[in-house]
């Protein structure tokens, strides 16, 4: 009997799509931040007082972005829902990582160190900012700036939504970055842990600022719900408006003019209801313009190494049942 030919290897079709990665960019850094604060609640294991509650906690956000990750590789077959919450699920998951820090970094670093920052704004204006703003509080001013504070809970999910509804690519980009400078910005609270100077400079204070039903109904509601309270050096809220603005300068310029004047009067805000120095400010501003052009960078860095890691071990799309 004559040797049988073998049969040539059979070409994937021509419209099964890239290879997708193991992981998407945002469910690789999402897994890097839990594996950071881990590895720091096992450094800190003696100091802490309840460590292993948080190795739990991260321990069911780590299963919880499995599954987001393992969704996301068949997104495709998934109802419209479903595939909106593998975008937006870090509007729930990085307050969550968000709350989880207070007792870290005060076991990491022993208290505030609002003194050094306080320092850095007499040295650059000679004064305390917040003290010498006084003459300018009114009711209704204040009113305006607690109330334009708390548009940093909203102004990322507005631009979130206009680049979903325009380009998906876009909104992932944007996510990732974001999700960045949220990272940023915390690594900032363990370097300069610090309350701020509603707290700090309490005494020096004369002017009574939240004297107005709304601005006290905002202030309570915030310090009843936010546990983390070495927060404030880098401006996270200063970080995340910036950053918002300049990716929406960029990749949806008719948001950016309806979103500048809220993301102003946010920044602002941060000084005005004493939740931050004029240096905050400032390195979160400075921070942004850093770090949105290296999540840029780094998204895209990341997007070609998982996906070469895909290829390179021979398992494409059919065979683990990847609708393309």
């Amino acid at each position: 009997m004559p040797a049988r030919t073998p049969s040539p290897p059979t070409a994937a079709p021509a419209d099964a799509g890239p290879i997708r990665p193991f992981l998407r960019p945002l469910e690789a850094i999402n897994f890097l931040a839990l594996a950071v604060v881990s590895l720091l609640t096992l450094a800190l294991y003696r100091r802490l007082p309840d460590p292993a509650g948080l190795l739990v906690r991260y321990a069911i956000m780590a299963a919880a972005l499995a599954l987001v990750a393992a969704l996301a590789r068949r997104e495709r077959g998934l109802p419209a829902f479903l595939r909106f919450l593998l975008d937006f699920y870090p509007a729930a998951f990085i307050p969550v990582l968000y709350e989880t820090l207070g007792v870290l970094i005060l076991a990491a670093r022993g208290g505030a160190r609002d003194e050094l920052l306080i320092a850095a704004d007499r040295a650059l204006f000679g004064a305390d900012v917040t003290v010498w703003l006084e003459r300018f509080v009114r009711p209704w001013l204040t009113n305006l700036f607690y109330l334009a504070y708390t548009t940093y809970y909203f102004i990322s999910l507005a631009l979130g939504f206009a680049l979903w509804r325009r380009d998906i690519p876009d909104l992932r980009r944007y996510i990732f970055t974001l999700t960045l400078c949220y990272y940023v910005s915390y690594a900032g609270y363990f370097v300069i842990p610090a309350l701020g100077p509603r707290i700090a400079l309490a005494n020096r204070q004369s002017v009574v600022l939240e004297s107005t039903p709304v601005a006290a109904a905002i202030a309570k509601t915030l310090n009843e719900l936010e546990h983390t309270k070495l927060d404030v050096f880098p401006s996270g809220h200063t970080m995340l408006a910036a950053a918002v603005l300049f990716v929406a300068y960029r990749r949806a310029r008719d948001v950016f003019w309806w979103l500048l004047p809220v993301a102003t009067l946010l920044i602002l805000s941060t000084v005005y209801c004493r939740y931050h120095y004029v240096v905050d400010v400032i390195a979160g501003l400075t921070l942004a313009a850093i770090t949105v052009p290296a999540g840029d960078a780094l998204y895209d860095r990341i997007t070609r190494r998982l996906s070469v890691e895909r290829s390179a071990s021979g398992v494409d799309s059919e065979s683990s049942g990847t609708d393309d």
